[in-house]
C-alpha cells in the first residue's frame, strides 16, 4: 500500500476522516484484499492499546508510556461505529470498565453474546447466556428464538433466528447449516464469510441477509455488495443492494432477483393532497429545470438548506420552486414512488428531486421524553420549535452539512441503510402546544422511500422476530379503518423483508392545534 492509501486508513482510526475521504476508503477497501487486511490489523492493534491503557490507568499502574499513548489518541471511528455499523463491541465487552480480574486471567473469545431469547447451546452442550464468550470451533444450537452476537476483532454484528446450527470458525468466518442470520460488517470486517454447503457468502463492506436448510441457501444484500463463491475457491459473481438468490440443495441457482428491493415496497393510497383541521399542513416542491452541471448535486436539499438554517421563518429560498397542492401529513411509511404525480407537482424536473415540508403547531399525547426513530431514502428532518431535533436522511443528503446529533443502530434491520434504524435524543416534551417541521424528499428519481416512527420513555413495545421495538408510527390524527388496515400490511410486509416494522397506536397520536 502506498503512502496516502495508508493515511486514509490511520485518519478513519483517529476519527478525522473527512466525508471525501471516507468515500475513497469504502472503494479501496472493496478493491483491496490487502487494504482490508492491513485496516483490520490496524483496528486490532489500536483497540488493544485502548484497552491496555484504560486498564493501566483504572488500576492505577505506573506504566505512563502505554497512557501517555492513548490519552494522545482521539478515540477511533470505529470504536464510536453506530454511525456506520456495530461498534457496539466495546461497551458490550466491558473493555472500558473496571477489570475484576487481570488481564492475563480473564478468557477472551473470539465472539461474545450480547443477548439470547429461547434456549442455546453451543456442540459441548454447554448452555450460553448473555455475555458469554464463544470460542473458535463451537457451534451454536437452537430449536427456537434469537440469538445477538458480536465479533471482538471485526466488530462483525450478527443476529439469529431458530431452528439454528451455526459454528464459529473463526473471527472472519461463520459455517450455517441451519437458520437466518443477518450480519453488519464495517469496514475492518470486510471480506467475512458466511459458508454454507451450496455456496461461500463473502462480504465487501455491507450488511446482509443469509438462510440456510435442508431445502438450499438464500441470501439478500441490504446495502453494498458480496460476492458469491464455490466451495472450490471460485468467485461466481457479485450481488448488489436489494439483490435476491436462493440456491438448491444441489448448489443450483433456482432464482436470482436483480431489481432493488426498496422498488417493490409497498405505496400507501392514502388521501394526502385533502387538508384538515385535524392535520398539519404541507407543500411539496421541486424544480422546473435543472442544468447539466448540478446533476451530480443534491439540488433540492441544498435549497432547504437556508430555510432549516433560519428556524423556518425565511421563505425567500422557496420562491424559485415549483409547488403541488396542498397536502395533508398521514404518517411516513413506506415507498412514496408515485408521490410527486399524486401531489400534483408534476411535470417537474425529476431529476433535482422533490422535497415535501409538513409545517403546524402540535401538542404531545402526554408530558415526558421523546425520541424519533425512522429512516429515508433520502432526505429526512423533524425540528421542535424551529430546531432540527431528528435526521434520518441518507449519507448523500444536504442535511449532513447541519452537524445535527443521530445515533444509529446497526442491531435493527433496515434495507436502505447498512447503519440500521437512526435514532435522535432523548426531547424532553410538556403539555405545551410546540411548533412542528418535517421535511422529507428525494435527491432525484422516484425509487424513494421512509418511515418515521416516536418512542416515549419508559413505554412498553411488542418487538419483531429481529428485536426491533415495533414503535408508533408518528401521527397526527387516528386513521380510518381503511388507513389502519393499509399500515397493517405495510407493517408485515417490512418485517418479513427485515426492514423493521411499526405500529399504530390512537395513545401515541400529537393532535395538532393550528
Amino acid at each position: 500500500m502506498n503512502d496516502d492509501q495508508l493515511n486514509l486508513l490511520h485518519r478513519y482510526l483517529d476519527g478525522v476522516i473527512t466525508p471525501k475521504e471516507l468515500e475513497s476508503l469504502e472503494n479501496l477497501l472493496r478493491s483491496s484484499a490487502n487494504a482490508r487486511s492491513t485496516l483490520r490489523s490496524l483496528a486490532t492493534i489500536d483497540a488493544k492499546w485502548q484497552q491496555l491503557g484504560t486498564e493501566n490507568v483504572v488500576d492505577g499502574a505506573s506504566d505512563r508510556v502505554i497512557t501517555s499513548r492513548v490519552t494522545k489518541r482521539s478515540i477511533p471511528l470505529w470504536f464510536t461505529f453506530s454511525t456506520i455499523a456495530a461498534s457496539m463491541i466495546f461497551g458490550v465487552f466491558g473493555w472500558f470498565r473496571v477489570p475484576e480480574r487481570s488481564v492475563g486471567q480473564i478468557q477472551q473469545g473470539i465472539a461474545r453474546i450480547i443477548r439470547i431469547e429461547g434456549d442455546c447451546t453451543t456442540g459441548e452442550n454447554r448452555n450460553v447466556v448473555d455475555g458469554t464468550e464463544l470460542f473458535a470451533g463451537e457451534k451454536i444450537k437452537m430449536q427456537r428464538g434469537l440469538i445477538e452476537l458480536a465479533f471482538r476483532e471485526t466488530g462483525v454484528h450478527v443476529v439469529a433466528t431458530a431452528p439454528l446450527r451455526m459454528m464459529l470458525n473463526s473471527d472472519q468466518q461463520v459455517s450455517l447449516d441451519e437458520g437466518q442470520v443477518k450480519l453488519v460488517v464495517p469496514p475492518q470486517g470486510v471480506g467475512f464469510v458466511v459458508d454454507t454447503p451450496q455456496r461461500k457468502f463473502v462480504d465487501l463492506g455491507t450488511s446482509f441477509v443469509v438462510t440456510a436448510g435442508a431445502k438450499g441457501s438464500e441470501v439478500l444484500v441490504l446495502d453494498g455488495q458480496i460476492s458469491v463463491d464455490d466451495h472450490e475457491g471460485r468467485s461466481a459473481e457479485l450481488m448488489h443492494e436489494g439483490e435476491f438468490a436462493r440456491f438448491d440443495s444441489d448448489g443450483k441457482l433456482k432464482k436470482r432477483t436483480p431489481t432493488r428491493l426498496s422498488q417493490t415496497l409497498p405505496e400507501l393510497s392514502l388521501a394526502v393532497t385533502q387538508p384538515s383541521e385535524g392535520s398539519i399542513r404541507g407543500v411539496i416542491l421541486g424544480h422546473n429545470t435543472v442544468t447539466k452541471d448540478r446533476l451530480a448535486d443534491d439540488v433540492i436539499g441544498r435549497e432547504l438548506l437556508p430555510l432549516i438554517q433560519s428556524a423556518f421563518k425565511s421563505h425567500w429560498s422557496l420562491e424559485s420552486l415549483q409547488q403541488g397542492k396542498p397536502l395533508c401529513f398521514r404518517g411516513i411509511a413506506g415507498a412514496f414512488h408515485e408521490f410527486p404525480n399524486r401531489t400534483g407537482l408534476t411535470p417537474y424536473s425529476r431529476e433535482g428531486g422533490w422535497m415535501v415540508w409538513y409545517h403546524g403547531k402540535v401538542v404531545p399525547p402526554k408530558a415526558g421524553r421523546y425520541r424519533f426513530w425512522g429512516y429515508a431514502d433520502n432526505h429526512l428532518l423533524v425540528a421542535i420549535n424551529g430546531k432540527p431535533v431528528f435526521e434520518g436522511s441518507r449519507r448523500d443528503s444536504s442535511f449532513k452539512q447541519l452537524g445535527i446529533e443521530r445515533t444509529d443502530n446497526p442491531a435493527l434491520p433496515c434495507l436502505i441503510a447498512r447503519a440500521g434504524f437512526a435514532s435522535s435524543d432523548w426531547i424532553e416534551m410538556g403539555s405545551d402546544s410546540v411548533q412542528l417541521d418535517i421535511l422529507f424528499g428525494e435527491v432525484g428519481g422516484n425509487i424513494t422511500s421512509g418511515l418515521l416512527l416516536v418512542e416515549r420513555e419508559g413505554d412498553a413495545y411488542e418487538e419483531t422476530i429481529w428485536g426491533q421495538p415495533k414503535w408508533p408510527l408518528f401521527l397526527t390524527q387516528a386513521p380510518s379503518n381503511k388507513e389502519t388496515a393499509e399500515f397493517r400490511n405495510l407493517a408485515d410486509y417490512l418485517e418479513q423483508k427485515t426492514m423493521g416494522s411499526f405500529s399504530v397506536s390512537d395513545e401515541a397520536i400529537w393532535k395538532v392545534t393550528e
